[in-house]
């Protein structure tokens, strides 16, 4: 059956269909923590901290433009609920795979708001599990289907935003997983040194995170592996933390966030250079991402008029993955479900020579490749590639050109739709996002 994204008007929630195929993303162990998360949110504690999120990004110019006054609430009460869903699985005697990072919606009774801060790639279902470096532990992997364009899975010592996440321990990428004929995998992960072993992850005393990325680059057709985890062995559990113990340890999380994103906006909240600073309507140059093994990346933001359009072409270099998204002023991913505001390969039409022509605006320029800005006149733009060949050709340039134009100077070479051809093009993303949402759930961890 098809399943259907409903819109609830506050908040744009994504709401799951009564019935659906089985789905890998909905564990047990997934709505406790969903339902734990919407419980540490409404604390006290947390709430306290309302003042201070809403103050610091008030600093920022942006806050003083009407956009950004009436963007600024959400994104401040996002950030927040981010610095929950981070906080409250962090017990490596009780090792839950949370699914985390995702769009507003509602399921099994909760509605969960937004958590996409940072601009987490879209296209990714984000799964993080807290480990230790004396315990063991097996991850189990079993695909549903077509399986994500890449899975990649790391060891690190902490979560974005805070001190040292950007260390990543050890990696592991599909061409590095020994696979069964039909797909399935298992993981060990322990203190063992890594040498001669495959499917290991050797865990260190600074080590605290697995964190998993399917990449999904098709929509209606790849689907997240089923992923089960087993403690093996270890030290014997204390007591689970409260809600309100949760909620402090939220609480002071945030004084990491907050300033995590002035650092990455750059030139606004902290005036110092961050991944979105520099001259507006530009990209830098793709540089190694985290991990420096599995893709590169290319930052900028747009400031566009109603009737202007960025026009981007980008050149995938042989990569099996590309895809371009876009964020507000505060780095919050606007809402691409029901906006094409992210396009990937398997949403874009090529030119000719294989090149990629994106177009930014506000306003729907009646181009295939549009991104949508949700109205925004200021944000964001992050490109990634990633599988990309071994050795990059010499002439390889990821971002061929990028001019701002006037809406009515487009290209005319540019691929058009008809209204009605957008009007679908945009059921038939919330249709495809919603398969994440699927409201069965699976077998317990």
């Amino acid at each position: 059956m098809k399943h259907v994204a409903v819109l609830l008007l506050a908040g744009f929630a994504l709401v799951a269909p009564a019935r659906a195929q089985d789905n890998p993303l909905a564990t047990p162990q997934q709505i406790a923590l969903d339902k734990l998360a919407v419980g540490v949110f409404a604390e006290p504690a947390v709430q306290a901290q309302l003042d201070f999120v809403t103050h610091s990004f008030a600093a920022d110019p942006y806050a003083n433009t009407g956009e950004g006054q009436a963007t600024l609430p959400a994104a401040a009460r996002e950030v927040m609920f981010a610095a929950v869903v981070d906080t409250i699985n962090r017990d490596p005697a009780r090792p839950a795979l949370q699914w985390l990072w995702s769009p507003a919606h509602a399921w099994f009774g909760t509605t969960v708001p937004a958590s996409k801060v940072l601009m987490p790639n879209v296209d990714n279902v984000f799964r993080i599990m807290p480990v230790d470096g004396v315990s063991h532990y097996r991850i189990t992997a079993t695909p549903q289907g077509p399986i994500p364009t890449q899975f990649s899975i790391q060891l690190l010592p902490a979560l974005p935003a805070e001190a040292e996440w950007s260390k990543v321990i050890q990696e592991l990428v599909d061409t590095d997983i020994v696979k069964a004929p039909d797909g399935s995998f298992v993981l060990s992960i322990g203190p063992e040194a890594q040498a001669g072993q495959t499917n290991h992850i050797a865990t260190t005393p600074d080590a605290h995170f697995i964190l998993i990325r399917d990449t999904i680059q098709n929509w209606h057709t790849e689907t997240p592996y089923r992923l089960t985890v087993a403690r093996l062995d270890g030290p014997l559990a204390a007591a689970p933390l409260t809600k309100e113990v949760l909620a402090t340890q939220a609480a002071a999380l945030l004084h990491q966030i907050v300033p995590r994103i002035q650092q990455a906006k750059g030139g606004g909240f902290a005036n110092a250079p961050g991944f979105f600073s520099g001259p507006a309507n530009q990209l830098t140059s793709p540089t190694i991402r985290e991990g420096g093994r599995w893709g590169l990346s290319s930052s900028g933001h747009f400031h566009l008029a109603d009737d202007e359009a960025l026009v981007v072409t980008l050149d995938p270099m042989g990569a099996k993955y590309l895809a371009v998204q876009l964020a507000s002023a505060w780095l919050g991913s606007l809402d691409y479900v029901h906006h094409t505001a992210s396009l990937n390969l398997a949403q874009m039409r090529p030119n000719a020579d294989g090149t990629i022509t994106a177009v930014i605006a506000a306003r729907d320029p009646g181009v295939c490749n549009w991104l949508d800005t949700t109205g925004l006149h200021d944000g964001s733009i992050f490109v990634r590639w990633q599988q990309l060949p071994a050795k990059l050709a010499a002439n390889a340039q990821g971002v061929r050109s990028i001019s701002l134009l006037k809406l009515g100077a487009l290209p005319a070479a540019l691929p058009r739709v008809t209204p009605a051809e957008r009007l679908a093009q945009q059921t038939a993303r919330a249709t495809d996002y919603a398969r994440r949402f699927a409201d069965r759930p699976t077998a317990a961890n």
